[in-house]
């Protein structure tokens, strides 16, 4: 990996660390992940942190910044369980 996608790659993972120390307790948080960017039912290529939220709670609602460190963070609406 060239040393610019590692220190790109470094931040991302840093700043998702961070967004989960100030978020994933909450119990409407079900995950925090890196991923394409969510437009619809198609991804961007963009990366950004994804925060899975229980519905019907809103990023909004618990305060959840629009980025970390410059990475973005986008919202997502999902509860998952084991089938």
């Amino acid at each position: 990996m060239p040393s610019d996608k590692a220190e790109v790659w470094a931040r991302v993972q840093g700043a998702r660390e961070t967004l989960a120390k100030q978020i994933l307790s909450h119990p409407q948080v079900s995950l925090i992940d890196i991923g394409y960017e969510p437009v619809g039912e198609e991804t961007t290529g963009r990366i950004v942190l994804r925060v899975h939220l229980r519905p019907p709670t809103t990023g909004q609602a618990l305060g959840i910044p629009e980025e970390i460190d410059g990475i973005p963070v986008r919202v997502v609406s999902g509860d998952y369980h084991p089938e």
